[in-house]
């Protein structure tokens, strides 16, 4: 029961200030204050050891705690570490792959867009030297050609190329370009690839020199023709196809 009078420092501290109170009352005679300090300190005692003493006697309350926890990861076998790393192999060796398609897919890429660019270097030279070439000043040339079934102030009316046996002509109208002397041309009608007709005309000199040519249209006239424009030399200058059919389109 006294032991924690003893052994708490708070009692004994407390203890010695009410001693020094409790003397200096006494030393100066005060019988009333001497009286409330030795009150108010049996007070304090009694009431320490009351309270130690059910502290001693009593239980501590226990609270229901509920605690949750984590179900702790199986352990790894020896065929789980194998599957574990099967699985890492395939998904390394499929990203290896997918990297490998990815710079495949970057090469042909790069790839179309080096050919696309040489097409269009190729494509910018060829038309300088188109360019080039028409600056030329050509002493020769064909400048345009037609096939219609009339002709009217040296030029085809309704310019086609299907002809039916209801039209009466076929005519062919060249103009040529001439700046040096006279010259002999020929008009050299095929009709699916045999000659069937040759006529000489003469070109001046001119820069739109025209001149034409025709043909009667009949049943036999049926096929596919072409109608080329040679010299005496036999070179072919150009050439102008056309279709002879037995309906009217």
């Amino acid at each position: 029961m006294f032991r924690p009078l003893i052994l708490e420092p708070v009692v004994l501290q407390i203890t010695l200030v009410i001693s020094v109170l409790l003397i200096i009352s006494v030393w100066q005679k005060l019988k009333v204050a001497s009286g409330v300090v030795l009150a108010v300190y049996t007070i304090y005692m009694f009431s320490f050891v009351s309270a130690n003493t059910k502290l001693k006697d009593s239980r501590p309350i226990r609270l229901a705690v509920h605690h949750k926890f984590a179900s702790e990861p199986k352990p790894y076998t020896a065929k789980d570490l194998n599957t574990v790393e099967t699985q890492k192999i395939n998904t390394d060796q499929m990203n290896s792959g997918n990297n490998h398609n990815a710079i495949k897919i970057d090469a042909k890429k790069d790839l179309a867009i080096i050919e696309l660019i040489e097409d269009i270097e190729t494509k910018k030279e060829t038309d300088k030297l188109v360019e080039e070439v028409s600056l030329i000043d050509i002493p020769f040339k064909i400048i345009n050609m037609s096939t219609g079934t009339s002709v009217a102030n040296r030029s085809i009316i309704d310019p086609k190329s299907t002809f039916s046996t209801e039209d009466d002509r076929v005519y062919f109208l060249s103009g040529v370009q001439n700046k040096n002397d006279s010259k002999i041309l020929y008009h050299k009608w095929y009709q699916d690839g045999q000659l069937k007709s040759k006529i000489e005309m003469e070109s001046r000199r001119s820069f739109n020199w025209r001149s034409w040519s025709y043909i009667t249209v009949n049943p036999d006239r049926i096929g596919d023709w072409q109608v080329v424009i040679e010299d005496k030399s036999g070179t072919r200058y150009d050439s102008l196809s056309f279709v002879i059919s037995d309906f009217n389109i």
